[in-house]
């Protein structure tokens, strides 16, 4: 698929004519299925980003967080509150710093700057966002397996999406090592892909919609790896904020003198 092209769609005509967009989108990307590498051929494209706060949002009296497409699923950021979720380390947001090139679709100079400053807003922080995550993937998964009431197929919808939370709740974990060990971000995960994909196929459920215990064994050790690199990392406690403080600064003093 040439991902460039799919922003050329009528469908996203609002990132053109949108006041909070246009000239101010710093930065697109691809999210979910996609962006991991867990995509098939029922997989939606989910688009993130990063838009520029306008003037009057930084000195006046507007106010502005966040733009959301639900007929495309996109989702856009300003750039202040994206560094306040990178900050905190949300998986979500974290993730958009660590695409594969090809799975940006627009990406300007301030765009690319972003991404430079990512070690900027890596700290242990992630130990808990990330493990936070993983926590509330098991606990779905725990609870759409333990509910005896549903209905035929009530059940099998959660059936469904408990391969999703098992694939997830996997993934979390591997990227949350990563940030801990070598503080880098890789969303796509080609090297583990064949086992996220496996997970998501459903090959470690039993017949009455439960896992295996292969599936428990592979989490339990992904937990061994993340407690490990939580206690040996050397990411600090939290984020140097008088770095970032500086960094937005400077972005947002081109807003306000009209420099971008």
């Amino acid at each position: 698929m040439e991902y460039q092209s799919i922003l050329q769609g009528q469908e996203y005509n609002f990132l053109k004519t949108d006041e909070h967009l246009g000239k101010n989108v710093i930065l697109l990307g691809l999210a979910g299925s996609y962006s991991y590498g867990t995509n098939n051929e029922n997989s939606d494209i989910d688009v993130r980003g990063v838009t520029l706060n306008r003037k009057s949002d930084l000195i006046g009296l507007t106010s502005y967080e966040q733009y959301v497409d639900d007929k495309t699923d996109t989702t856009i950021y300003t750039f202040n509150k994206m560094i306040s979720l990178l900050l905190s380390c949300n998986p979500n947001t974290v993730e958009l710093l660590g695409l594969n090139e090809e799975h940006y679709l627009f990406l300007n100079d301030l765009g690319r700057e972003l991404i430079a400053n990512t070690k900027l807003f890596l700290s242990k922080r992630a130990i808990q966002s990330f493990g936070g995550y993983a926590d509330a993937q098991l606990r779905r998964l725990e609870n759409a397996l333990a509910r005896d009431s549903y209905s035929q197929s009530e059940k099998e919808k959660h059936i469904f999406n408990s391969v999703k939370n098992a694939m997830h709740l996997v993934r979390l974990f591997m990227m949350a090592i990563d940030i801990l060990e070598k503080g880098e971000i890789h969303t796509h995960r080609s090297k583990e892909q064949e086992l996220l994909l496996s997970i998501r196929r459903g090959d470690y459920q039993r017949e009455d919609g439960g896992f295996c215990e292969a599936f428990y064994d592979i989490v339990s050790e992904y937990e061994k790896k993340l407690d490990y690199a939580a206690a040996n990392t050397d990411l600090p406690d939290e984020p140097d904020l008088e770095a970032v403080q500086e960094y937005v600064m400077k972005v947002n003093e081109k807003i306000i003198k009209d420099e971008i």
